[in-house]
């Protein structure tokens, strides 16, 4: 057989080579491994997920067991005042009001200033890890609460509590934008609806237990009934998007490049200061405005329900009239209920329309800062960006409480004064949030204006 030529390559030798036949497949045997290893790599560990699916049982299963989480969660911040009272009269007879008081303020402090650090593990692992650390956390923290007996022990047991709460919110509400976006605000609402739920009820179930079981008892019954609320998280409360390397603690400067996020997060900071003030001071307003006893006691029951109340709806009216719409609207009538409602002596109708009125627009309000935030961000980044902001409000919302406390003394243990302070704070914000758009459409409007002109010149 005659053999080929010597400058026709063969298979398996490389052109131009001056090695032989062996050496030769040595070469392109290594040549292959590389290319397959380079290959391998490129080709991504996880499939694109493809777009949100707006619907469906795993994405409503997911809204339905966030909510429950929220329902447990902020269902026992908000019944401190029930807790205080007891604290006051039992086992911190010996320490004031003001003193008691620092417990709710730092737990509620902690519920939302480490969300910066549960939304970026959200982010780079999904929610499964978080909701079963979170969950161990809060029910052993109830625990602890039930079994305390002396000042540091409440501080540290409610202060425990706080930081389940936050590792499990940030997921709580970052999760829907991984499942929708037509429907986002509307799904965003029906999660922090539970928040409002848990307001109502677990004040009155407080009550309720005090009367029938001792202390620790009753407080074992809201960690069991709390073990079963946050059960159906641990199977259905789950990320949509693979999980990824997290991103360099660099990053985390990247947001505040943007005109729109900085001014959200600091104007959100600047109204979540005395988001929880009117809350905690609703028996004060009571009080000054001589509302009648059987009216009183169910003050922050009022509140709440209006809070219940708005959440669901204003998730529905962003979907329809734009988150953004929705949201600067609120925060600025917010304002306006608060100089209303909140300063002036009341009767007793309007004092119930003023918690009313005031548990719907601040329900609504925190219901829809996820929403926005996520209608400016990338899917990736939603909850490290969702943290961030929730992180900015922890700081603030230490304070705001205090202040208040000190201007309702000053104005002879009415809520003038702190009313005020409010809604200065509530105005304020308010303008820091819509800054940015609000400039967009001015700049807008006047670039019309000038093309306009030109035509017709």
């Amino acid at each position: 057989m005659e053999k080929p030529a010597a400058d026709t390559p063969r298979r398996g030798s490389v052109v131009g080579s001056t090695h032989d036949d062996g050496d030769s497949d040595l070469v392109v045997n290594a040549l292959d491994r590389v290319m397959c290893r380079h290959s391998q790599a490129a080709t991504p560990t996880h499939p694109d997920p493809g777009p949100n699916p707006d619907g469906g049982f795993d994405a409503w299963m997911v809204v339905f067991s966030a909510a429950l989480v929220t329902t447990c969660l902020f269902g026992f911040v908000t019944s401190f005042g029930q807790l205080q009272l007891y604290y006051l009269t039992h086992q911190l007879a010996g320490y004031s009001k003001s003193t008691v008081a620092w417990i709710s303020t730092i737990q509620g402090s902690l519920v939302f200033t480490p969300s910066i650090i549960s939304g970026r593990v959200f982010d780079a692992h999904g929610a499964r890890k978080l909701v079963m650390a979170g969950s161990v956390l809060s029910i052993g923290a109830l625990v602890g609460v039930a079994f305390s007996h002396k000042y540091y022990q409440f501080l540290l047991a409610h202060a425990l509590f706080g930081i389940a709460s936050s590792i499990l919110w940030a997921p709580a509400t970052a999760v829907s934008g991984h499942w929708f976006t037509k429907h986002r605000s509307t799904a965003i609402g029906i999660i922090v609806c539970g928040t409002g739920l848990g307001s109502v009820i677990y004040p009155i179930l407080l009550v309720h237990l005090f009367e029938k079981f001792s202390f620790r008892n009753s407080i074992l019954i809201i960690a069991a009934l709390n073990t079963g609320l946050l059960a159906p998280s641990w199977v259905f409360l789950k990320a949509r998007h693979p999980p990824r390397a997290p991103a360099p603690w660099r990053k985390l400067k990247e947001p505040w490049k943007e005109f729109k996020y900085a001014f959200l997060a600091l104007g959100s900071s600047m109204f979540m200061m005395n988001w929880m003030s009117p809350m905690f001071n609703a028996p004060v307003v009571a009080a000054a405005n001589h509302i009648p006893h059987n009216i009183a006691e169910y003050a922050i029951a009022i509140l709440s329900s209006g809070s219940f109340i708005g959440r669901p709806f204003a998730g529905l009216m962003a979907d329809k009239l734009g988150v953004w719409n929705v949201f600067g609207t609120i925060s600025f009538i917010t304002s306006i209920c608060l100089f209303a409602f909140w300063v002036a002596p009341m009767n007793t109708p309007a004092t119930i329309v003023g918690w009313f009125s005031y548990g719907w627009l601040s329900g609504a309000w925190v219901t829809l800062v996820a929403a926005v935030v996520a209608s400016i961000s990338p899917a990736h980044e939603i909850g490290m960006r969702v943290g961030m902001v929730w992180s900015c409000c922890g700081p603030t919302l230490l304070v705001g409480p205090v202040i208040c406390g000190v201007l309702v003394q000053a104005g002879n243990n009415t809520f003038k004064y702190a009313g005020i302070f409010c809604g200065c704070t509530f105005l304020i914000g308010s303008i820091m949030e819509v800054a940015p758009r609000m400039y967009e459409f001015v700049r807008g409007r006047v670039g019309q204006s000038k093309e306009v002109d030109s035509s017709a010149a």
